[in-house]
């Protein structure tokens, strides 16, 4: 019987993944665990192909994708139009890829004008529980788990046959529907869902090639920056490969513009106390 659940739900997951998906989560995250004025809000997505998944954000990719137009229409006209933001802004930058069936991940981010791509394995170990409800037309089941220092509940639809979810998480017999930490600072709730999307190009700048690491190396990384967050861009400045001017053209003396972007990154650091991956911190 065991054996025959298993293969209906590999079948009805082949078959859901004949067409591309489109997830919208609603994420809530604290940055601050002392100050619940840091308690911000995004819309995530998870795009699902047969290859695997792409998890980032929509107001960031919205952005991303005007900025570079808007580049190639003023290289083409040799004009210098500001740039039109659109409603919102984003914060959340990184983008969180899965290959099928190995869940491999890999976690591309910028750090200190660096942009790297963390390749990691995640194994999730569930314990799926009894309890059992309704979010919207979804029928869901509680499921808990630790990862990354946090303690996470669950709920899942295996109405939705795919073993995916927001960030990281994967690996329950059905879509996560919401998914939140027990001490409340982050969540994540699904709003929405589109179908047979056409495949998007997360890293729309054809001048974004990330450097591959494996997580541990990324672990030393950010350490390390949240210790000196401005060393890559000092390095840069002292070679020469930037620097900036003032309005008539003259270069301005990088050694104190560094100084006060590094009392500023420092501070923002600090207050950068309750990162969704507490284990970075140790």
């Amino acid at each position: 019987m065991k054996q025959l659940l298993q293969f209906l739900f590999l079948l009805s997951f082949t078959l859901f993944l004949s067409q591309n998906q489109r997830f919208y989560y609603d994420y809530q995250f604290q940055t601050d665990s002392t100050d619940s004025q840091t308690k911000k809000s995004e819309l995530m997505v998870l795009d699902i192909d047969k290859k695997g998944s792409k998890y980032y954000s929509e107001y960031v990719f919205q952005n991303d994708s005007l900025m570079n137009a808007h580049f190639a229409k003023n290289t083409a006209t040799h004009s210098d139009d500001p740039f039109p933001m659109s409603g919102k802004e984003g914060v959340i930058t990184y983008k969180i890829l899965k290959s099928y069936p190995d869940f491999r991940i890999n976690h591309i981010m910028t750090l200190d004008m660096t942009l790297y791509n963390a390749s990691q394995q995640v194994k999730m170990n569930w314990k799926i529980l009894p309890e059992k409800d309704k979010i919207g037309d979804w029928s869901i089941q509680k499921a808990e788990t630790d990862f990354a220092g946090r303690h996470w509940i669950a709920w899942f639809s295996s109405e939705i046959p795919v073993q995916d979810g927001p960030y990281k998480f994967h690996g329950l017999p059905g879509l996560i529907v919401k998914l939140e930490d027990k001490s409340g600072y982050y969540k994540f709730e699904l709003k929405g869902i589109k179908n047979n999307i056409l495949e998007r190009n997360i890293l729309v700048s054809e001048w974004e090639k990330p450097i591959l690491i494996d997580y541990k190396k990324y672990q030393t990384i950010y350490k390390n920056y949240r210790k000196d967050p401005t060393a890559n861009f000092r390095r840069k400045s002292q070679e020469g490969e930037v620097y900036m001017t003032d309005d008539a053209g003259n270069k301005i003396n990088m050694s104190e513009m560094i100084k006060s972007q590094e009392r500023q990154a420092l501070e923002q650091i600090k207050k950068n106390n309750n990162v969704l991956e507490l284990d970075l911190l140790k």
